[in-house]
């Protein structure tokens, strides 16, 4: 299923129409967030006071920049963001940043330089559950 463009594999009819917007078109052609702290593991929480310091309400961002600000009214991790609003990984990681420059997001971001090995074993153990 790919549902960025509305459309489910090989099966899908030559008249289907994209229902989504790709990926390419959401992080402006970005591939690499600007912010290295926001990983897979990465807590995320969103900031009451977001709209306040940047005096633009949450209502007018695009539908993917809200989806991702009321999943993080609780701390989620940018791949529960990832899989909730069925946004590739890459994608989440740059609209977060985004979100956590212009004020609408707090990152809390691990301190250790290398990635724990038991966190590396726990994202294999649940890819190999998903795959």
């Amino acid at each position: 299923m790919r549902p960025y463009l509305g459309v489910s594999g090989l099966g899908a009819s030559a008249d289907a129409t994209p229902t989504g917007l790709r990926p390419f078109v959401l992080t402006s052609g970005r591939v690499d967030g600007v912010d290295p702290d926001i990983g897979l593991e990465t807590q995320v929480t969103a900031r009451s006071d977001g709209p306040l310091r940047t005096g633009v309400p949450v209502s007018s961002l695009a539908p993917e920049l809200r989806t991702i600000t009321a999943l993080c009214a609780e701390p989620i991790s940018v791949a529960e963001i990832s899989a909730r609003a069925r946004l590739h990984l890459g994608v989440t990681r740059i609209l977060v940043g985004d979100l956590r420059a212009a004020g609408y997001l707090d990152v809390h971001a691990r301190e250790a330089a290398r990635p724990d090995p038991d966190t590396i074993l726990r994202v294999i153990r649940g890819l190999r559950a998903i795959s």
